[in-house]
């Protein structure tokens, strides 16, 4: 009890700062601003091809993408497949026993995950910069990576509910599975329906989301698109969680590691909402010192924003 009184006062300040940034002229003003800079930065998308394009018309259109490392064939991809399975896999016992204790959300601490740069680092690789602008509209922030352990116990909790992830208006995530995932691995699902009533002049309103509300928002027939990620080690998914209901689906048969690496624009709509990686900001600024400009930019995101928004403390996972 104690706990989360103490996470419900850590986390007021950015939901005040929700509810202004949703009020009828805020939001309109904040939309006009954002149709402004989509306008302006429009010729300076990169220009994709092969299946980087690929993916960013799949994303357009559905939401979605499922690929594999050894297709996209990213620097390094297999050496951090190997990396993340190892620290998943010693965090295997502490996850079981931190679910046994009551927590619903279980994943490798950023203080282990930061030393292996490789696995950070790779999130920041051109080709996933270009991938994310292009889908995005703006110059993309990296809000880093998280390796989620999700103990196979069953239950629908937390993010093992539908949801839509409350950082900005469009956001990627790259999922990246360290073993292979069935049905009763708790594959990532998402619903490839966008939630229309979720924008600048109704506002945005985040809540895990029951059958009823599916309903409301997407449709009777819902089901009918749900997209279940089975596949192999090394599976690589690109999706918006902004924009679509998504979730862990509950694990029943074995527990499931993966990676997951997070873009939104530099100048979020929600920047109190962000940093849900819990990396410490001293440790991305020593990774990404020597890093060339455009990597700096996207990781030290937040030095762009004003001083106002730079003071509010983000919320918690």
């Amino acid at each position: 009890m104690i706990a989360r009184r103490r996470r419900w006062l850590r986390d007021l300040p950015a939901r005040m700062a929700l509810k202004l940034f949703n009020r009828p002229r805020v939001r309109i003003m904040l939309g006009r601003k954002y149709g402004k800079a989509l306008y302006i930065h429009q010729p300076a998308l990169p220009s994709l091809t092969g299946i980087d394009a690929k993916i960013v018309g799949a994303l357009e259109k559905d939401g979605i993408f499922i690929t594999t490392i050894e297709a996209l064939g990213l620097a390094n991809g297999d050496r951090v497949v190997g990396e993340a399975k190892a620290l998943a896999e010693s965090f295997a016992q502490e996850a079981h026993e931190q679910i046994a204790k009551g927590e619903v959300f279980t994943f490798v601490p950023p203080d282990r995950v930061i030393d292996y740069p490789s696995i950070y680092l790779l999130g920041l690789q051109d080709r996933l910069l270009d991938i994310a602008e292009s889908y995005i509209g703006l110059p993309p922030a990296y809000d880093g990576v998280t390796i989620n352990y999700t103990v196979a116990d069953g239950r629908e909790v937390s993010t093992r509910k539908w949801h839509r992830d409350w950082e900005d208006r469009r956001m990627l995530k790259v999922a990246l599975y360290l073993h292979d995932v069935d049905e009763g691995a708790g594959p990532f699902q998402m619903i490839k329906r966008q939630d229309t009533m979720q924008n600048d002049h109704d506002g945005f309103n985040y809540e895990l989301a029951d059958h009823a509300t599916l309903v409301e928002r997407l449709g009777p027939s819902y089901a009918d698109d749900i997209i279940s990620c089975c596949g192999p080690a090394g599976t690589v998914i690109f999706t918006d969680t902004a924009r679509f209901f998504h979730r862990g689906k509950p694990a029943t048969a074995r527990d499931r590691m993966a990676i997951f690496y997070s873009y939104f624009a530099q100048n979020p709509r929600h920047p109190f909402l962000c940093e849900r990686t819990g990396m410490p900001r001293g440790d991305v600024v020593r990774l990404t010192t020597a890093l060339p400009q455009r990597q700096q930019s996207a990781a030290l995101w937040r030095k762009r924003l004003s001083i106002a928004l730079r003071i509010i403390p983000p919320a918690g996972l």
